[in-house]
């Protein structure tokens, strides 16, 4: 059986657009600075100012649909 994840998206505020979508196990105890550690990462890679990067966490049952 595989481990319970949570997911998440990285959303452009300028555009609106997903920019990246990311799984993380729910007993990783360093989530947050995962998901910070990938906004970074992000924003470098894409040239996007860092303030324009957030990320939201995916329902499951919308989870389900991708």
């Amino acid at each position: 059986m595989s481990k319970a994840s949570k997911h998440y998206k990285f959303i452009n505020n300028e555009t609106g657009n997903v920019i990246y979508f990311l799984s993380v196990a729910e007993d990783n105890s360093h989530v947050k600075e995962t998901l910070e550690n990938t906004k970074h990462k992000l924003a470098m890679e894409n040239g996007i100012y860092i303030e324009n990067i957030y990320y939201i966490e995916v329902p499951e049952n919308e989870s389900a649909k991708q």
